[in-house]
């Protein structure tokens, strides 16, 4: 049984907490070897991809994946990561969780956003991973204009504008600009709040009948542990009993290539599984702050920012297109 340490459990917690406040995982470990943290093998150095494993890792929700390796020289104890050659086994609240499963939820869908929109990111701004450029595609990010003199001044702008020769014609802002904007696209939304929190609890309730892939994904299951089973016994009969070895390996890849054929198919509907429950949970996220600012804003509010827009794309006329969580567009 898995046991929390509540000091490395307040720094998972603070790690998923920078994540979902749009800070990226390189400004994260950054920021945790400057603070003197230690990782969790006790180095000094934090590495973008020692944050990237903590926010992905389903053991921080009270879950646990079996047999991600196995050991194929029981006299060396040599270890090989799991490719599919043996089968997996996913338990459910298994232990204490640290992080919710709400919010274990809310960071795997904002990794997935990032990955699909592409491009590289570095910051700490809640504007680092959401503000794109509408000629490339990339992200922007902030630069410092005459740093060394009076006139020194953060900007924003796209972060390719100057690589491959072709210069982007997006502009750039202000971090202030951009906020303006921000406050001007939702207060143009007030009338059509009630009737998009409306659409948006039916979209939530249809993501979250989840009952037809549950009964697909339990039909596969139980051919997956049939199969395994059968691959068992083959293997103990031939371990056993002398057997034509031709035969044995012809009929064990073919029952391996049977387990791999519905490993896939089972991973592809677990897959789609997850996708409705991570919509579903940033179409509640976002529900939830339009009820709590109903209100017209008067200044900027970063947290309304994180929980409502996809993203901000830059357009070369100076617009900036919020696309919001349920895929709503608002010019600004």
């Amino acid at each position: 049984m898995m046991q929390v340490v509540p000091e490395e459990a307040a720094i998972v917690r603070r790690i998923y907490t920078m994540f979902l406040k749009g800070i990226t995982p390189h400004a994260i470990a950054t920021a945790l070897t400057e603070q003197g943290v230690l990782t969790p093998t006790q180095k000094k150095t934090w590495q973008p991809s020692t944050v990237l494993s903590i926010l992905t890792n389903e053991k921080y929700k009270g879950d646990a994946l079996l047999q991600k390796t196995f050991t194929t020289d029981f006299l060396t104890k040599k270890t090989k990561r799991n490719e599919g050659e043996v089968p997996q086994y996913y338990v459910e609240n298994s232990h204490e969780a640290i992080i919710d499963a709400e919010d274990f939820d809310y960071v795997q869908a904002e990794l997935a956003r990032r990955k699909a929109l592409g491009g590289s990111y570095r910051g700490t701004s809640c504007f680092s991973a959401k503000l794109v450029c509408g000629d490339c595609g990339g992200f922007y990010g902030s630069k410092v204009w005459h740093s060394t003199s009076k006139y020194r001044r953060t900007i924003w702008q796209c972060n390719g504008k100057f690589k491959n020769g072709e210069k982007c014609t997006t502009p750039h802002f202000t971090e202030d600009e951009i906020k303006e904007r921000f406050v001007t696209a939702w207060n143009t939304l007030e009338s059509a709040r009630e009737e998009t929190i409306a659409n948006c609890r039916l979209a939530i309730n249809t993501l979250c009948d989840h009952s037809v892939l549950e009964e697909a994904i339990g039909r596969k299951r139980g051919k997956i542990d049939v199969l395994t089973e059968l691959t068992k016994r083959h293997i103990d009969e031939n371990a056993q009993t002398p057997c034509d070895q031709e035969a044995y390996q012809k009929r064990y890849n073919e029952l391996l290539g049977k387990y791999r054929a519905l490993s896939a198919e089972l991973a592809a509907l677990e897959k789609r599984r997850t996708e409705r429950k991570l919509q579903a949970a940033r179409l509640t996220s976002f529900v939830d702050a339009i009820e709590k600012n109903k209100r017209t804003l008067d200044t900027f509010d970063e947290s309304l920012w994180s929980a409502v827009v996809e993203k901000a794309t830059v357009c070369a006329d100076g617009q900036i297109v919020f696309t919001l969580m349920d895929s709503t567009e608002v010019y600004a």
